[in-house]
């Protein structure tokens, strides 16, 4: 009788662990935050004519590829993205494009609600090369042709389609990050303090300016950038001094010059409250931390994460 019972406690255990298992997996899949991205490559989910043509030229697209409309004209027709909506709610929406002034300013996306198509216009020459977001909106179940861009624009440049991406809620940041700080791109930084400065090399043993940013970036944050310190500009966002946050990039140029010639990491400030630089400054200076509004012009500052 007792050995009964135990078994029957044991075979009443096991059920129970197992149930609680179970409700442990429902739960932790009901909390995994719904996401999708799709790129213009992938396969049966992006279409356009064949007046948006491939290339691959600028480095801050996502997959093989991206397609640029030369001539923005009704004709051409919009590229158009399908996207699978699980269940109707809210849900974010990002694109993401490489960028360069010859882009259009006034890139149109369209996005599909229960309510109709809502439009969320976008600058294409700047914030390159990252997930932006374009709003949030409620949409409706079900797998099709959900984002759009517009083969019209009233700026001059090129209009390129790359990737869109949509996550379930209500998301605030403006970008995806994939969790990286400021604080990871300058303690990265900060491991190369000290190396010489080699005009065109970009790691990792050696850098000049931009190829020390481009090879940061692309390290700890998968971020493709050019090595060219005025074409970095055209990433991320735009901050002011008053918001600098680590792991900014400061351009400008040395005191006396003109244009934008020169890139550093921003590393916060030191204990007399002056900020700091890491950048690779000149083959007598090497890869260094220094203040700089001493001797460096700013033009700007830009952020790429966060």
């Amino acid at each position: 009788m007792r050995r009964t019972v135990s078994i029957s406690f044991t075979i009443l255990l096991a059920v129970g662990i197992a149930f609680s298992v179970a409700l442990y997996m429902v739960s932790e899949a009901q909390a995994v935050t719904y996401s999708q991205t799709v790129d213009n490559s992938t396969a049966g989910r992006f279409s356009a004519s064949s007046s948006w043509i491939r290339s691959s030229w600028d480095p801050q697209h996502l997959g093989p590829n991206y397609r640029v409309l030369k001539r923005p004209a009704a004709a051409a027709g919009n590229a158009k993205w399908k996207v699978k909506i699980p269940a109707r709610g809210l849900y974010t929406v990002y694109a993401r494009w490489p960028a360069d002034p010859g882009y259009t300013g006034r890139a149109t996306f369209r996005i599909s609600t229960p309510s109709g198509i809502k439009t969320k216009t976008v600058s294409e020459r700047i914030n390159g090369g990252q997930f932006v977001k374009l709003g949030t909106y409620t949409m409706a179940a079900g797998d099709g042709w959900k984002v759009s861009l517009s083969s019209q624009s009233s700026s001059n440049g090129y209009i390129v389609a790359d990737a869109v991406k949509v996550v379930k809620g209500s998301a605030t940041s403006t970008a995806a990050s994939g969790g990286v700080t400021g604080s990871d791109i300058v303690a990265e930084a900060r491991r190369h303090l000290g190396q010489p400065y080699v005009f065109g090399a970009a790691g990792p043993s050696s850098f000049d300016c931009s190829g020390l940013t481009m090879y940061v970036y692309k390290k700890v944050a998968n971020k493709a950038l050019p090595h060219s310190a005025a074409s970095q500009y055209n990433y991320g966002r735009s901050v002011s001094r008053a918001e600098l946050k680590q792991g900014d990039l400061i351009f400008g140029h040395a005191n006396g010059g003109s244009g934008i010639e020169h890139v550093g990491i921003y590393a916060g400030k030191n204990s007399s409250g002056n900020r700091l630089m890491i950048h690779a400054g000149t083959p007598q200076t090497d890869v260094e931390i220094t203040t700089y509004e001493s001797w460096y012009t700013v033009v700007g500052y830009r952020r790429l994460i966060g």
